[in-house]
């Protein structure tokens, strides 16, 4: 059924911020709240059965407000997210790599079927953490919805607009699959794989949306002016402005 899963996904009590995806980790970090996924599992299931949007939208109000402790803790937990979002904009936009920053010289896919190419740029910007598997699907996801209808790869067919839809892209399904790798076993009281497949695209339209109005704006115009940390920095707040939206839905 999609991306969804069985497994009892994280305890209430592991950290909100893994260290390796910490980018504040000088910063003080919030307690979890007791049973921090319960109304969210809750509120998915009944989502997932019934294909209630607004008990999905509550869902997504619990993991804001409670789940995942607020924006602040969420875009920290999002860190080595944004940090490869970074990377894959340089790459993309011809941004230089520093020292020590993965890099993709798009040149050298000229000519390769698509989907290989895609797969080169995702294996070399995927990180070594316990992020990896999520944001190689992420870059994955959003590279194909980009480039869709391009057989051939040619690296002139990275325009301004690929960019833009990429990141917003990749920043959704790196949120969205984290959303699922918490819900437990909320996806089991889908009736049917048909409902738990709506389910999930009604999930990430609901993101995507969100992402996009707080994302869109701010790469409007000459988005390859940006510098992949100035990016990385856009990424971190679009997730604080999509977390306090979110934090309102009851």
């Amino acid at each position: 059924m999609g991306t969804s899963q069985s497994s009892t996904g994280p305890g209430g009590g592991s950290p909100l911020v893994p260290p390796w995806a910490d980018d504040q980790p000088q910063q003080p970090l919030l307690s979890p709240q007791t049973r921090r996924f319960a109304p969210f599992r809750e509120s998915l299931g009944r989502a997932v059965s019934s294909g209630d949007r607004g008990e999905l939208k509550r869902a997504v109000g619990h993991y804001a407000r409670k789940s995942s402790g607020g924006g602040g803790s969420a875009a920290r937990r999002m860190g080595s997210v944004t940090q490869a979002g970074a990377g894959l904009f340089g790459v993309l936009s011809g941004v230089p790599a520093g020292p020590g920053e993965a890099s993709v010289d798009l040149a050298s896919l000229a000519g390769l079927p698509c989907e290989l190419a895609i797969s080169a740029i995702t294996q070399a910007l995927t990180t070594e953490d316990g992020d990896s598997d999520k944001i190689r699907v992420a870059m994955n996801h959003a590279l194909v919805d980009a480039l869709d209808g391009v057989d051939t790869f040619d690296p002139q067919c990275i325009t301004d607009d690929v960019i833009v839809d990429t990141m917003i892209g990749y920043l959704t399904e790196s949120i969205f699959l984290q959303m699922v790798m918490d819900s437990g076993k909320a996806w089991n009281k889908a009736d049917t794989p048909a409902l738990a497949i709506r389910a999930e695209t009604e999930l990430r339209e609901l993101i995507k949306v969100v992402v996009d109005k707080h994302m869109a704006p701010k790469l409007a115009g000459n988005v390859r002016a940006f510098t992949r940390q100035q990016m990385a920095q856009v990424e971190r707040q679009a997730i604080i402005d999509a977390w306090t939206e979110w934090e309102a839905y009851r």
